[in-house]
């Protein structure tokens, strides 16, 4: 069943108005997850590669690997080792631009480390992928949510603890530095979440659609002409996409053309494996 969804439009001069938005079908099954993703957090559709969508596991399993899955049954495609990089408590994943190519772009919450690897030219055996970046970012919070731009810029959201949570910025050309780097930082909004922590968001290939997930409720904001991204973030968010009734989802992304998107939720018992979703829009 399609899920209608109002936005707020402002126009100029005039009072604000109330329209019909986009639809989003209910959450559809794609399928299970290994048994190798029993701690998945974080998931994001590659650019290079058809139908192939990267996961991960969190710091409960400190193993460096990024897995591509096909987004259509949730298999197991290929384990990617990244070498040299640690998982002292990978949260989250995006995919996004890298100079002329395409990035793998993971943070690490703990260690307050962003990695950067150019995704495979073929991605269906195991692998290692070296060559990997790194940068350290002076960060005094945790966060859970990594998210890139059209530009190859990286952001991250402070999760936990404070209901005006910080939203910091890596420029694309701070990959070079050899040096702690400063993030330039807005506040959010008050979205008013139960748990007061995003645990994952995307910014749609084309730089025009905002999601944040939290407990319960998925944020989503346009990205008008003119503005960024940290513009944008600092309105309250336009509407709230469809989630799954419960707990333990731990990544979103948008599909390679923006339209649809994908829940990762990590395994809640033996008996409920991790999953993925997609929520087909009309």
């Amino acid at each position: 069943m399609a899920v209608p969804l109002q936005l707020l439009v402002f126009v100029s001069g005039l009072t604000s108005i109330w329209c019909e938005g986009p639809k989003f079908e209910h959450a559809t099954l794609i399928g299970h997850l290994d048994s190798r993703l029993y701690d998945a957090s974080g998931v994001a559709a590659s650019r290079k590669h058809h139908g192939v969508l990267y996961t991960h596991n969190d710091g409960d399993n400190k193993q460096p690997f990024v897995y591509a899955i096909n987004a259509s049954n949730a298999a197991i495609i290929s384990a990617l080792r990244l070498f040299p990089a640690e998982n002292h408590d990978w949260e989250d994943i995006a995919v996004g631009p890298c100079g002329k190519s395409s990035c793998i772009y993971i943070g690490d919450s703990q260690s307050h480390k962003i990695y950067r690897v150019e995704e495979p030219e073929f991605v269906y055996s195991d692998q290692i992928l070296t060559d990997v970046a790194a940068v350290q970012i002076e960060w005094s919070h945790g966060f859970d949510t990594v998210m890139v731009d059209q530009h190859g810029d990286v952001y991250i959201v402070q999760s936990h603890t404070s209901h005006h949570r910080q939203v910091g910025r890596l420029p694309h050309d701070q990959w070079n530095s050899t040096h702690v780097v400063h993030l330039h930082t807005i506040h959010l909004p008050d979205l008013h979440l139960p748990d007061n922590s995003p645990t994952s968001g995307d910014i749609s290939p084309d730089g025009t659609q905002i999601v944040l997930l939290s407990l319960h409720k998925v944020h989503y904001w346009i990205v008008s002409h003119g503005d960024n991204v940290l513009d944008t973030l600092q309105h309250h968010p336009i509407a709230s996409l469809p989630t799954r009734p419960v707990g333990a989802t731990e990544g979103i992304c948008w599909d390679t053309n923006g339209r649809n998107y994908y829940e990762v939720a990590e395994r809640s018992s033996s008996s409920s494996p991790a999953s993925v979703h997609i929520y087909n829009r009309v």
